[in-house]
């Protein structure tokens, strides 16, 4: 078995057929195989044997296959190393695969090259459009087969094949290990679920050194004949000549690039395209819908990762469920398992995402508890948030390491840019957690509008959609505007860049809104009115004004059309970290000075009614008999008391800080 067999076997079977169009070039099946062959050869020559590794910085150009199949003809592992990477950054891959052997674009000659020296492996520079080398520390000499039989090694299956580099929990990327039955299962499977034939003409414009490129698209492609429309990287008009051009019959790519064509392109544009499928980040529903109105046809969407090669599970023609990423692919099982206890979800219910079948890699290289870490007995755990429905169809939520916690209640971004994402002024959003020192994170989202005019009225405009559709812990506490999304190379937005400029703004990190014109919390305290409402209500109704008193001090605070229950806990209600001192502020004013509030308050009393009690004690004292703190009302042994004074000596002996952070835990 070898990945190389999608090119040799159909150039035995189509030699004549074209492969690939790059530029002006036409490249046959006959012909691509046998560059490649001549690659192995000087491969071979310079010293690689089967299980060396070949890194490749090489861009979308022929050259990038003609030395990928080489290195893998000849049994070697390629790895790919993406071209935007820092000269660093390459050091860093090259060193830790081990490379034998480096083959870049001569574009990156001049910023690499002299790394490369000081590692023992032999390098070349190559022509983009014909793979011929045209610097090398081993020689030079164009690529010409001295022994041109269409033979390659026999691996074994669980040979590692690839080497693809992804971010790490360290904050240095790790090298997932597919081998060559990973990816021969993913491509058999792209093959027959997109239902891709000899006659098909694809654009591909993903990286190549991405594993969406590589084997949804390049294996996939030439396995079954077809024909790949190669483009250096996605152009907008480029992108529409190509297809019009070479009647692009299947178009793949990621959100954004989707979401571009659907503002720019008619309907003539794209008359050539019968098939359409989308993946490497989640799709808006606004732009699946949008390009089914006007094109007639469906974005397919796929899920997966570097690690399961990367195709785990499709939203099927038979039965396509719009804002699913589908069921699992052939001989792949997926299940939903909780964060917490590790038990298996039911359906519907939300939980991390894990993957178990042919498709998931060998490891990491070299990183053994990282792997272990990440596949535990068969299963690899994706990282990401979803659920399974009643009929097996998968939807995805968001990554667990994106996931905010506002006061112990989650947030997942996702849902809150599909809100956003609603406004027609919003043409992108991405959503972040910054640190709040009351409840833990706060929601920051980041937007592209359609236009810079009337940039006010806009966001307030956003501001209040958000309030009506999401509930208050889920609301932006600040919204800022962006003239682009920083992406990596396959689309996705980058979230930690995204904490980077929010933490350059202080204001945004000390929990200021964009509407946060608020005076200081003294000059919004009123005159107490409680304790004469008190005064003159019957012993029996107090508490129930003492409540009343409360849910209207929320539904103020919180803006909010009704009162809210008096069972739920301030964060449910709707209070937010500046709410709460404002409310506390306000509470203190009402007991008077004779009793000072602790910042534990709420910790004792997290519910509206639990609060009002304690008001009508604290305001009259004589109350006091009639009733008890509720953290104190069911317990029935000396012990449980002497346990609950001994928490409530803790917690007064806690500072502010500790207290709040307590406090926060006790509400969610």
């Amino acid at each position: 078995m070898n990945i190389c067999e999608s090119l040799s076997v159909t150039a035995n079977l189509l030699p004549d057929q074209i492969a690939i169009i790059f530029d002006d070039r036409q490249m046959s099946y006959s012909q691509l195989n046998s560059l490649s062959i001549a690659a192995a050869e000087q491969l071979v020559e310079c010293g690689v044997e089967p299980g060396d590794r070949v890194a490749l910085m090489l861009p979308n150009a022929p050259a990038f296959p003609i030395w990928y199949y080489a290195a893998l003809r000849m049994g070697a592992v390629a790895v790919s190393v993406s071209t935007r990477l820092a000269p660093t950054e390459v050091e860093f891959v090259v060193s830790d695969c081990g490379a034998k052997a480096f083959v870049g674009s001569e574009a990156v000659f001049d910023t690499v090259a002299s790394l490369l020296d000081n590692y023992t492996l032999t390098t070349f520079f190559t022509d983009d459009s014909s793979g011929n080398p045209t610097k090398s520390n081993h020689r030079v000499s164009p690529l010409v087969s001295q022994d041109p039989a269409n033979h390659w090694h026999q691996a074994e299956p669980d040979d590692p094949a690839l080497i693809l580099y992804t971010s790490g929990t360290t904050g240095f990327p790790k090298g997932a290990t597919l081998s060559h039955a990973n990816v021969r299962s993913n491509v058999h499977a792209f093959n027959h679920l997109c239902d891709m034939r000899m006659e098909d003409c694809v654009l591909l414009a993903v990286p190549l050194f991405h594993c969406f490129g590589q084997n949804a698209l390049l294996n996939s492609v030439l396995n079954v004949g077809g024909t790949i429309v190669l483009q250096q990287r996605f152009d907008l008009n480029e992108s529409k000549h190509l297809i019009s051009q070479f009647g692009v019959t299947q178009l793949y790519g990621v959100p954004m690039m989707f979401g571009l064509m659907l503002e720019s392109c008619s309907p003539v544009d794209l008359c050539s395209v019968n098939y359409c499928f989308s993946a490497a980040a989640t799709l808006p529903i606004q732009t699946s819908q949008a390009w089914q109105e006007k094109f007639g046809m469906p974005i397919h969407e796929g899920y997966g990762l570097t690690e399961t090669s990367p195709f785990a599970s499709y939203n099927h023609r038979l039965k396509f469920i719009p804002g699913s990423i589908g069921m699992p692919i052939d001989s792949v099982e997926i299940k939903i398992v909780d964060t917490e206890s590790g038990a298996t979800c039911l359906p519907g219910q939300l939980g991390e995402i894990a993957i178990r079948g042919p498709n998931v890699m060998l490891g990491y290289w070299n990183r053994p508890e990282e792997t272990a870490e990440a596949i535990r007995e068969g299963w690899f755990y994706s990282g990401d948030i979803g659920r399974l429905n009643e009929d097996g169809y998968l939807f995805i939520v968001d990554r667990v390491k994106d996931m905010i916690t506002v006061g112990g209640l989650k947030v997942f971004p996702a849902e809150v840019e599909r809100v956003l994402l609603n406004q027609a002024t919003v043409s992108q959003a991405a959503v972040i957690g910054v640190p709040d020192p009351v409840f833990g994170e706060q929601v920051v989202a980041f937007l592209v509008l359609d236009t810079n005019a009337d940039q006010e009225s806009k966001i307030q405009a956003i501001e209040r959609y958000a309030k009506a559709n999401l509930g208050n812990y889920k609301v932006p506490r600040r919204l800022m505007v962006i003239e682009e999304l920083p992406r990596n190379p396959s689309g996705k937005v980058l979230k930690t860049r995204l904490r980077e400029l929010a933490a350059e703004h202080p204001d945004v990190m000390a929990g200021v809104g964009l509407d946060s014109k608020v005076p200081p919390i003294a000059a919004n305290l009123r005159a107490a009115s409680l304790r004469d409402k008190l005064a003159t209500t019957y012993e029996s109704e107090k508490n129930r004004v003492a409540i009343e008193f409360l849910q209207q001090q929320v539904r103020e605070l919180c803006e909010l059309d009704s009162s809210p229950n008096p069972e739920a806990t301030f964060i449910e209600a709707g209070l937010d970290s500046l709410a709460i001192v404002g409310l506390s502020a306000q509470l203190q004013v009402e007991v008077g000075p004779q009793e000072t509030l602790p910042p534990t308050l709420l910790f004792d009393y997290p519910r509206i009614s639990d609060l009002g009690n304690f008001l009508v004690e604290a305001i009259e004292p004589e109350s006091k008999l009639d009733s008890k703190p509720p953290v104190e009302t069911n317990l029935k042994t000396a012990d449980e008391l002497n346990n609950k004074t001994k928490l409530r000596s803790e917690v007064e002996q806690m500072s502010e800080a500790e207290a709040l952070a307590e406090l926060m835990k006790e509400l969610g």
